[in-house]
């Protein structure tokens, strides 16, 4: 079985909308976690979607759910404080093996494409984790104080991760558990799941993403959304014309 466990518990607190989480907030007309909600819905890889959103969200998504016709949607989760609980969280919600696959997606990622989707269920034959990166642009400067440059990190050999991710359950899991029972490296600042699973030996690689798939984070990011989303449709089509005319 191949599930995906969306993430739609954060604040937003950067976007600046108020009462309503920034996943919540319309982009052309629907709201954004459902984007997400639809292109795993629509990929043919995966079986069954856990939403991990507050218990107060939970009639919201499943409205939705009903509006789009989104089947696949079987599970809910609630979210923990930071995002590593948040996808236990998830991880636990659903009734998967060791050798079944999850795959991380964020509901602040909307323009997914279900090529990268598709690639990363290619790459999970020959690997147990995979990421989605692009190639960085700028070199990218690193600051312990936020004030002073410690390093600057030349753009050559650097990759910026986007969504989504791609993992064996059971290497997640174990993952996230070796996490939560080292007392020390609790105390790192842990963001995302590829460093749990490098922690404990097992090789990542990496699936070449696009730059449509961006990270709504601040209010300038959906206008740039809304921009880009014919184009982005222009493209779905054009892949799905291909895939179903090979």
């Amino acid at each position: 079985m191949n599930y995906a466990v969306v993430l739609a518990g954060g604040k937003g607190k950067r976007f600046g909308s108020g009462n309503i989480s920034k996943q919540f907030v319309e982009l052309t007309g629907i709201p954004m976690i459902v984007y997400s909600l639809l292109t795993a819905e629509k990929n043919t890889n995966i079986h069954e979607i856990c939403v991990v959103v507050a218990e107060k969200e939970e009639k919201n998504i499943r409205r939705w759910a009903e509006k789009y016709n989104i089947t696949k949607l079987k599970y809910f989760a609630h979210p923990g404080k930071e995002r590593q609980q948040s996808v236990y969280s998830g991880l636990k919600a659903i009734a998967a093996n060791a050798r079944d696959t999850v795959m991380i997606m964020t509901s602040v990622c909307p323009f997914v494409s279900q090529e990268t989707m598709n690639k990363h269920y290619e790459m999970i034959v020959s690997y147990d984790a995979s990421i989605t990166v692009v190639k960085a642009t700028d070199a990218i400067t690193f600051s312990n104080d936020g004030e002073r440059v410690n390093r600057t990190l030349q753009k050559k050999k650097l990759y910026l991760q986007q969504g989504p991710q791609l993992y064996r359950y059971g290497i997640l899991m174990m993952g996230h558990k070796v996490y939560m029972e080292d007392e020390e490296y609790r105390k790192m600042d842990v963001t995302e799941d590829s460093e749990l699973v490098l922690n404990i030996g097992v090789e990542c690689c990496m699936v070449k993403g696009d730059r449509f798939c961006i990270k709504i984070t601040y209010p300038e990011d959906l206008a740039i959304a809304e921009s880009l989303h014919p184009l982005f449709e222009e493209k779905e089509r054009k892949y799905y014309d291909a895939q179903h005319h090979s």
